[in-house]
C-alpha cells in the first residue's frame, strides 16, 4: 500500500510533514512509523491497495475521498 499525505500527520510523539509518501513495505523512516495506523481521510492513494482501504475504512465518506491513484 502506497499513498501520499495531503497534510501532516501525527504518528505517534513526532508529525510526519504533508508531501511524505508512506509505502508499507518500505524501511524508510515515515514508513516504519506508519505500520499498523490507518491510512488518514486525506491522503493520496497511489496505489489500488491504498484506494481499496480507504474505500474500506471510510466507506459512508467515499463520496469525499480523492480516489484515482495512477
Amino acid at each position: 500500500m502506497k499513498f501520499r499525505l495531503s497534510q501532516p500527520w501525527q504518528l505517534d510523539a513526532v508529525l510526519c510533514p504533508a508531501d511524505t509518501v508512506i509505502d508499507a513495505n518500505g524501511d524508510d523512516y515515515w514508513s516504519q512509523r506508519a505500520r499498523g495506523k490507518l491510512i488518514p481521510f486525506t491522503a493520496v492513494p497511489l496505489d489500488a491497495q491504498a484506494w481499496e482501504e480507504q474505500l474500506k475504512v471510510y466507506w459512508e465518506h467515499r463520496h469525499l475521498l480523492r480516489g484515482g491513484w495512477a
